[in-house]
């Protein structure tokens, strides 16, 4: 065992964070190192505070499974925090167990694999109108706005009861709530502040006309069983709107992305459609997505990875590098779409494992099947343009011709 040293800008056990951006979801190079040297490192975060990354996969499942690593504790409080930014602790993404259970079985009846494959034939039907628009459209088309965006926008909003109308106000709200360095802190704090204020509203309106959607459903929660608190309700909307809709949007693309950057990889889903559940699964492990994780703290003194934590400390383990890991993956630098079995770590792992896993499923083979069906000769028409400072990666364009 090791005992950790102070952080400094450049050490031994000590690793620079944000990343350098990179264009792209090629496997980050940071990682491969960090990996094999210091797969426990000392960072410090935008906010002045030292946390620990871990990058290797079995001590990130141990890391978001373990119970003594919580994620209450480092949203409220004075605890670390990546930022200075609000950090939403009413929110089912900011509570442990037992409080996270209660949350989570409030809409756990909406996520099943059961009900995602019930909207399969209403998705399927979207996919295609959108498809007919970017044909309407012509070449070349950014398929980000026709197409990887407006999908997930919309199964969000129906599921949830919010406008479509509203998606570009919601765009704007997603990207700034997953920056880490794209605008300060204060634009941050507004956005939560305006996006509050616009569910609040919502949620008002639908008080006074209740409908048949899940907001209606939480506001039953809320005034007739008395099982969400008003914060809880507001925090719910917020989290479900942001990772059910911009985390799908962001794959989708890198998916194409990816597919397209190889002529060889589109061709061969194209004429092996039923190879595409299992080529999502490795475009899921592949893409080197997230370049940060929700921080959570170490609530007694541990070793993980041979390195004392201590009762206190922010610890983040990264899904997308434990996604690379060499002594789980064979060639984890090869997109194999074929790879099986894969144990991939991307929709999370334990009691926070995304409860949205299958519906994005859904939403991605669909969107994949219909695009390789409909324009079997699409190519890049041009390089994509990349988000930067978030915390993903994506593209933030992407323009194709066919």
């Amino acid at each position: 065992m090791t005992t950790p040293p102070e952080y400094t800008e450049v050490g031994a056990n000590s690793a620079v964070f944000p990343l350098p951006h990179r264009d792209g979801l090629d496997p980050v190079p940071e990682f491969v190192a960090l990996r094999r040297d210091h797969p426990c490192a000392r960072i410090r975060l935008p906010s002045g505070d030292p946390a620990w990354l871990v990058t290797r996969y079995a001590d990130v499942r141990t890391v978001l499974a373990d119970p003594r690593f919580s994620r209450t504790r480092a949203t409220r409080g004075t605890g670390p925090r990546i930022a200075n930014v609000p950090t939403l602790p009413a929110s089912i993404l900011a509570a442990d167990p037992p409080e996270h259970t209660r949350l989570r079985k409030l809409v756990a009846a909406a996520f099943t694999a059961r009900r995602a494959e019930t909207m399969r034939a209403d998705i399927a039907h979207l996919v295609a109108r959108l498809l007919d628009g970017v044909t309407t459209h012509g070449r070349p088309a950014d398929l980000v706005t026709l197409f990887t965006r407006p999908l997930p926008l919309a199964v969000i909003c129906d599921l949830l009861g919010t406008p479509r109308q509203d998606g570009d106000r919601l765009d704007a709200w997603c990207d700034a709530l997953r920056s880490l360095t794209a605008i300060p802190d204060t634009a941050v704090t507004d956005a939560v502040t305006e996006m509050t204020g616009y569910l609040t509203a919502l949620i008002a309106g639908k008080r006074a006309h209740p409908a048949d959607d899940m907001l209606s459903m939480l506001i039953a929660a809320r005034d007739e069983a008395d099982r969400l608190s008003e914060d809880e309700l507001v925090s719910f909307c917020l989290v479900l709107l942001a990772g059910g809709y911009g985390t799908t949007s962001d794959r989708l693309a890198g998916m194409i992305h990816l597919l397209l950057a190889d002529p060889e990889r589109y061709h061969h889903l194209r004429e092996h459609p039923d190879a595409i559940p299992r080529a999502i699964e490795e475009l899921l492990r592949y893409a080197q997505t997230n370049v940060q994780a929700n921080l959570r703290v170490a609530t007694e003194d541990l070793t993980l990875a041979g390195v004392r934590i201590g009762a206190g400390d922010a610890v983040m383990a990264i899904n997308s590098a434990a996604n690379h890991d060499e002594t789980v993956f064979a060639a984890p630098e090869h997109l194999d779409l074929a790879r099986t079995p894969n144990p991939h770590l991307s929709f999370g792992h334990g009691v926070h494992h995304c409860v949205g896993a299958q519906l994005a499923r859904v939403q991605l083979q669909e969107a994949l099947t219909a695009l390789l069906a409909r324009f079997p000769t699409l190519r890049a028409a041009a390089p994509p343009t990349w988000k930067t400072g978030l915390k993903t990666r994506a593209p933030r364009t992407l323009p194709v011709t066919w």
